[in-house]
C-alpha cells in the first residue's frame, strides 16, 4: 500500500504490515528501491502539486547471485521439460513402429 499526505507530502509505502520506504516532503518525482523477498522493486512518483501517478515495477535485469541462481534453474527445468516431451514422442513413435510390424 501506498500512503502519500496531498498537503504536507510524506510518503509511506507498506507490504504485509510492514514499512518499506518513509519519506518527507515528497512533492516532485522520485524513484524509490526496494527488496521484496528476493525482488528488488522500483516505484517511481510521477506528478506534482498533489496530482501523483505511481508505477511500481520489478528489476529482472538485477545481476545479483540469487537471481543467475534463479536463471539457471529455470533453464535447467526447461531443459527437463523439452528432455521429457522428446522422451515421450521417442516412446510413442516405438510403439506405433512395433504395432505396425504385427500388422
Amino acid at each position: 500500500g501506498i500512503l502519500h499526505g496531498a498537503k504536507t507530502g510524506h510518503l509511506v509505502v507498506h507490504c504485509n504490515s510492514k514499512v518499506m520506504i518513509i519519506d518527507f516532503n515528497v512533492n516532485q518525482p522520485k524513484t524509490y528501491s526496494f527488496c521484496i523477498d528476493e525482488n528488488m522493486c522500483n516505484l517511481k512518483v510521477k506528478g506534482e502539486d498533489g496530482n501523483f501517478n505511481y508505477e511500481l515495477g520489478v528489476n529482472e535485469n538485477l545481476n545479483s547471485a540469487k537471481h543467475q541462481l534463479k536463471r539457471t534453474e529455470d533453464r535447467k527445468f526447461m531443459y527437463q521439460k523439452i528432455g521429457s516431451l522428446v522422451a515421450a514422442i521417442s516412446i510413442l513413435v516405438f510403439v506405433a513402429l512395433i504395432l505396425q510390424s504385427f500388422q
